[in-house]
């Protein structure tokens, strides 16, 4: 059976039919439904729908300044507490299915970069300080066994599957082909959770996932937890793909998403005082990033900070035309120049990391396009430009509007949690692939659930044995090092790649 029709199949058998289908993802510590524009709808109604104001939507949606359109993804604040919000009505019992995976052929195509998106947060209290937790033994299989493997994904209904899941999905399988073609054997059970905790306690329940060799999923943090301390003594490796955890407790669990605890740890050297660190701000900071910069300038003497304000090309060009007339005149001119210029901060021969705190699509836009413009100008008057590099916010890479040549101009370095970039053979074998398969290209989610396939169902046979401690794996082009955290007993992926963008333009990832 091809993965194609498998799975069709699966997604039929496993949605609930009549499922409200929203979409809550947490963004800097606030939480937002992902809401689609029907037509007839109207902010008001959408802010008195979710509680929430009109400028709230407004200020969170750059695409709102063309107004609101039928078609338009939307993000709205919101608040679980609040009971103006219409949540999903999902009904309860959870369905599985049992297929084992068939074979795809490899191959190549496209070209692209792909960076982590946001990450599926429960709202959980601050971790309360806990004793050591003793590790598990996990147990393995062997070369002639088949591995059972439970997976767990909000995959919407029916009428309205949710994409980024579904995709998550399609690399799974993908992925336990691979398995399959190295000459072992895998029986899936796929659960289709509906960010639903009442369901995931119904599966639970059950007593299915006992028979599991491995669980992936679920992949918010409220919903694993009982997934955890019901398997907590059967020595089953438990994954949880996308969330960062913070409330979890159990040797059990492994975590793909770096922990922030180490994320600066590859930047530091950039602010250890050996390069001036200018500091681009606007009236919208993105606080979170301003932060974590912040916490590294201990060592750093030679802070310059900006703040830019735009101003149209016309009203540059008009304030010159009037300063020309007074220095003609013999007047005393203002010579402070605008302050979205950047030539003033370019100048000179101090190396320089700048750093944009920006928390607006549009204004990092113009900010880096301003940096690229100074660069020219004064290169082309001969003028002496400082080395610099620009120390960019991975959630850039959300932006859907910048030109994506402009960060190669401007040498812009880049923490990530996920690389795939397309133009690698490893990424154009399985881009290729995924496209023969189901006709579209992969995601980040696609890739991270064929990573999540190879990675685990591999180490069933043998590697697990250890809980991947010491084990270094690199199924596409982002690595895995599992590291066992004392605290809260997780093992906890401890890779974060930076990402540069080289004026060549060439990446390279370190």
């Amino acid at each position: 059976m091809k993965i194609r029709s498998l799975i069709l199949t699966l997604l039929l058998i496993c949605v609930v039919s009549g499922l409200s289908a929203q979409e809550l993802v947490v963004i800097g510590g606030v939480k937002y439904a992902i809401h689609d524009v029907v037509k007839g709808e109207t902010l008001y109604s959408l802010a008195r729908r979710y509680g929430t104001t009109v400028d709230e939507i407004v200020k969170v949606n750059d695409v709102l300044a063309q107004g609101l359109k039928a078609g338009q993804r939307i993000k709205i604040p919101t608040s679980v507490q609040n009971s103006s919000v219409e949540m999903p009505t999902v009904g309860r019992g959870a369905k599985k299915h049992s297929a084992t995976e068939s074979a795809v052929s490899p191959s190549e195509v496209a070209q692209s970069e792909v960076a982590q998106s946001e990450q599926p947060q429960a709202e959980v209290q601050p971790v309360v300080e806990q004793p050591k937790v003793e590790p598990i033994s996990f147990r393995t299989l062997k070369n002639c066994d088949r591995a059972e493997v439970a997976l767990l994904l909000p995959l919407g209904s029916e009428d309205r599957p949710s994409q980024n899941y579904l995709d998550f999905y399609r690399g799974f399988l993908v992925g336990l082909d691979s398995v399959r073609m190295a000459g072992y054997s895998v029986n899936l059970n796929l659960y289709n959770t509906a960010h639903d905790y009442n369901r995931v306690a119904d599966i639970v329940a059950s007593g299915a996932l006992g028979k599991a060799d491995l669980v992936v999923g679920p992949v918010y943090e409220d919903e694993l937890i009982p997934v955890a301390e019901a398997l907590r003594e059967k020595g089953t490796p438990i994954v949880s793909p996308l969330a960062n955890l913070t409330q979890t407790i159990s040797p059990a669990v492994f975590q793909m998403s770096p922990s922030p605890a180490t994320k600066l740890d590859k930047v530091r050297n950039m602010f250890d005082g050996s390069k001036r660190v200018v500091i681009i701000s606007t009236d919208n900071v993105d606080k979170e990033f301003d932060a974590e910069v912040r916490s590294m300038l201990k060592d750093t003497s030679y802070v310059v900070e900006h703040k830019y304000i735009y101003e149209h090309p016309s009203i540059i060009e008009k304030r010159e035309k009037e300063r020309e007339k007074m220095r003609a005149e013999g007047l005393e001119v203002d010579e402070t120049p605008s302050p979205s210029d950047m030539s003033p901060l370019l100048r000179g021969e101090e190396p320089s990391v700048i750093v944009i705190t920006a928390d607006n699509e549009i204004e990092v836009d113009r900010i880096l396009a301003a940096i690229a413009s100074a660069n020219i100008a004064l290169t082309a008057r001969s003028q002496r430009v400082v080395p610099f590099v620009v120390y960019g916010n991975n959630r850039w890479n959300r932006y859907r509007n910048i030109d994506r040549a402009i960060l190669f101009t401007n040498r812009v370095t880049m923490l990530s949690t996920y690389h795939a970039r397309r133009s690698e053979p490893i990424i154009k074998a399985f881009d290729k692939r995924f496209v023969e398969e189901f006709g579209l290209l992969p995601s980040l989610y696609a890739y991270r659930g064929y990573d999540a396939a190879v990675v685990f169902v591999k180490s069933l046979y043998g590697a697990m044995e250890t809980g991947l401690e010491g084990v270094h794996l690199r199924p596409l082009l982002t690595p895995y090092s599992f590291e066992p955290n004392d605290t809260n007993g997780l093992h906890i992926n401890n890779q974060w790649i930076k990402v540069n963008y080289n004026s060549n333009f060439t990446i390279t990832t370190e």
